[in-house]
């Protein structure tokens, strides 16, 4: 039963720090949590242990629990690696054959366009980083596919952090990257696929040092 419960506090917080809810720097206290759900503190504990141990949050000797701060090298080691397998899947495409699913990544592009016109960054980058995941799902590879999936919700997290802190810097970037791959997919144009992947990288980077991340 302790397991369920502490599942289910685990569940909640983590969307929370997903969706920066809960902001880095902030100190979160067992017993505020235990009453917030309504449980005692063993399955609350249980569930910051888990978190603690995916990165998310630190826990501090007599202070708390402390909302952990990704690094900007942290941030921008994800997105190269993305960057990477997202050409490595170009290559893959253009030298094995296969393909693209074009319905798919078409979906998740007009959601996200939707997302970006109503204004919902959350749901942007909710949108971008499943189209980033149907995209290397054409590379056949399940462990490329697992990094992937240990890397969203903590680029989900620093990008909406971000968003929160600079509301007056240009946001929803990811719309115009992932049309211009949308456009050299569906022209079988792989070379320049390739090209676009570590392009995107090479942008964020910049941006991440113009804005002093470093």
């Amino acid at each position: 039963m302790t397991t369920s419960l502490a599942d289910y506090i685990y569940a909640g917080l983590r969307a929370k720090l997903v969706r920066a809810e809960l902001m880095p720097g902030m100190l979160l206290s067992e017993n505020e949590l235990a009453a917030e759900f309504g449980m005692s503190r063993t399955p609350v504990r249980t569930a910051l242990s888990r978190l603690e141990t995916e990165g998310f949050v630190v826990s501090l000797k007599n202070r708390g629990i402390l909302v952990k701060e990704l690094s900007g090298k942290e941030v921008l080691d994800m997105f190269e690696t993305i960057a990477g397998m997202q050409a490595f899947t170009a290559e893959t495409v253009a030298q094995r054959g296969g393909g693209f699913n074009i319905p798919a990544l078409e979906q998740m592009l007009e959601q996200q366009r939707v997302a970006t016109g109503r204004g919902d960054y959350a749901a942007h980058m909710e949108h971008s980083l499943a189209f980033t995941t149907i995209y290397l799902a054409a590379s056949n590879n399940n462990f490329m596919l697992k990094i992937m999936e240990e890397c969203r919700d903590k680029l989900m997290m620093a990008a909406i952090v971000n968003f929160k802190r600079t509301p007056h810097q240009e946001h929803f970037s990811s719309d115009a990257v992932n049309e211009r791959m949308m456009e050299l997919i569906k022209a079988g144009d792989y070379g320049a696929l390739r090209q676009a992947a570590l392009d995107s990288y090479a942008a964020v980077r910049e941006r991440a040092f113009r804005a002093g991340h470093f």
